[in-house]
């Protein structure tokens, strides 16, 4: 290639390296000061990020979804769920073009980790929906729901139930498969995943916190 040619070829390998990975130290830096207590540093650091111009659907992603964390952190919930909805879109077209596992598969697993739950609390289960689905929809996060949750249960949990309450109660839990899917790199990973998060929603319909779920290494 001519030094003329070179010229007008656009960014080098290199070069689009080096530009990712300072764009990966940056989210990692507001992360940082998410995490630090500093929400609006670091919602200005990452709408300064999304100022410069059109980033990949994956790293838009990315600092779409911490944006939407520090929104949240700072009260201003519109503004987050409105953050939050551009993810579902983002990590939809940033999504593995072949999942680790098929539909058949991935329901294979979590009726595994089911069938490890003693039989009295799986008769107690036997009037929970459990559904699988790719991501949350665009109304459970217009609703404040993490666009990026493994898994959720919706309902009322037993602890919290009196003979007053108004039942039968609906009681759902869900697993998002994509988004299961993108936070592992092998099958072995996956279906560890789905265990844990199958048997994290179960526990929050019997009442456990998240504090007691971390102290289980269910978290």
């Amino acid at each position: 290639m001519s030094e003329d040619a070179q010229k007008h070829a656009g960014p080098s390998a290199s070069g689009a390296a080096a530009e990712r990975r300072g764009l990966e130290a940056e989210l990692h830096e507001a992360a940082w000061l998410l995490a630090a207590g500093d929400a609006p540093a670091a919602a200005a650091r990452l709408r300064g990020i999304l100022a410069r111009g059109v980033l990949p659907p994956g790293p838009e992603a990315d600092a779409r979804y911490l944006l939407g964390r520090a929104l949240g952190a700072c009260g201003e919930r519109a503004a987050m769920t409105a953050e939050w909805g551009q993810v579902l879109r983002l990590d939809a077209a940033a999504a593995r073009p072949q999942p680790l596992m098929c539909e058949d598969e991935f329901e294979a697993v979590a009726e595994a980790a089911l069938a490890e739950l003693p039989r009295e609390l799986l008769d107690e289960l036997r009037s929970v929906a459990i559904l699988v689905a790719e991501r949350p929809s665009a109304e459970m996060v217009a609703g404040g729901i993490d666009p990026r949750v493994l898994g959720i249960y919706h309902g009322v949990p037993m602890t919290r139930r009196s003979t007053s309450f108004g039942a039968p109660w609906a009681d759902t839990i869900y697993l998002f498969r994509a988004n299961l899917e993108r936070v592992c790199a092998t099958r072995a990973e996956l279906a560890g995943r789905i265990r844990v998060t199958v048997l994290h929603e179960t526990a929050h319909y019997f009442g456990y916190t998240e504090g007691q779920l971390r102290r289980m290494g269910l978290a």
